[in-house]
């Protein structure tokens, strides 16, 4: 049973190396190692090929996403205009009731900053027994709302002036 099997597979190395010697009608070899290597590389260079053409369609692709971003960002229109009161009011779109001024802002010049003075809230939270400076609107008494009220009317004041200080700059 041992060299029957034996046997089968040196009938089939044998049948396979039979193949790159036998030649058919051409003169040729009916297989060869340039055939076998040969059409793979074929593949594999097609395969090659095709991938870095999608590779640089996601590229491009990329790089028309990040132009059409930076088109965006650095295009950004703010409108402000102020009401009858005097308060300046800014917007996406402008005020179809009043001239609006328009304002390109470019984001590589605007720089944010945390607020200077909490002072009122830290008071607020103080007076209320509170570490965290929330206020609790559910106990709140009368009094505590005209403070509230005049707190962020000074509040109002501070921010005026910095917008003021900001439109001079």
């Amino acid at each position: 049973m041992k060299y029957s099997s034996y046997l089968m597979i040196m009938i089939m190395l044998i049948g396979l190396g039979s193949l790159f010697v036998i030649k058919r009608p051409d003169g040729k070899p009916w297989l060869s190692v340039d055939m076998i290597f040969g059409e793979a590389q074929q593949q594999a260079s097609t395969l090659l090929d095709k991938s870095k053409q999608e590779l640089n369609n996601v590229v491009d692709s990329a790089k028309k996403v990040l132009n059409d971003e930076e088109t965006a960002t650095s295009q950004t229109t703010i409108y402000k205009w102020q009401d009858a009161k005097g308060n300046w009011h800014y917007s996406d779109r402008p005020n179809t009731r009043v001239n609006s001024q328009v304002h390109t802002l470019d984001p590589t010049k605007i720089t944010i900053m945390a607020a200077e003075n909490t002072e009122i809230l830290e008071k607020l939270g103080q007076e209320k027994g509170q570490a965290d400076g929330k206020i609790d609107v559910d106990n709140m008494k009368p009094t505590d709302v005209k403070k509230l009220v005049k707190d962020a009317q000074n509040l109002q004041k501070l921010m005026d002036e910095r917008a003021k200080t900001l439109e001079d700059i």
